[in-house]
């Protein structure tokens, strides 16, 4: 679990996401550490408390994509659907996001988590919007693992 006062740090650190990119769902999600499953815990501009209770499975969705990989990666629905994957993005159905962007959340220079910006409509992330959330996903790393975040936005 997160601790109240990092909470509200991740907290703040997603709504200037949010704010900077215009994007209208932000998402954490980490990893069990004995089940290696990624578990949504945080999230802001969700319109349901379903995503908390989403729970994937290792080597399935952002598990077998942004962690295995460790590199941020776009996430678009209509591709997923055509390749017959969208079952293997619960959170993307549960917000009803067209559109995401996702950053691993890396801590001692293991991937941890995973960062999602996501929007209702379909969108292509341009690159500017892409480096700020890959560096909040950065920052949010350091706040998680205890160390101070290196600079803010």
């Amino acid at each position: 679990m997160i601790e109240q006062d990092r909470r509200e740090a991740v907290m703040a650190q997603m709504a200037l996401v949010r704010a900077e990119t215009g994007c209208d769902c932000c998402a954490i999600g980490l990893t069990d550490a004995s089940t290696h499953a990624l578990k949504w815990l945080l999230a802001s501009g969700h319109t349901s408390e379903r995503c908390f209770a989403i729970t994937e499975r290792p080597g399935r969705g952002l598990s077998a994509t942004v962690l295995k990989v460790g590199r941020a990666m776009p996430l678009q629905m209509s591709e997923l659907v055509c390749s017959r994957q969208l079952h293997e993005y619960p959170l993307l159905l549960a917000e009803d996001l067209r559109s995401a962007y996702a950053a691993p959340l890396y801590r001692e220079s293991a991937p941890c988590g995973v960062l999602i910006a996501g929007d209702r409509r379909k969108r292509v992330y341009r690159t500017d919007e892409r480096r700020l959330i890959s560096e909040a996903a950065d920052r949010i790393g350091a706040l998680l693992a205890g160390k101070h975040a290196a600079r803010s936005v």
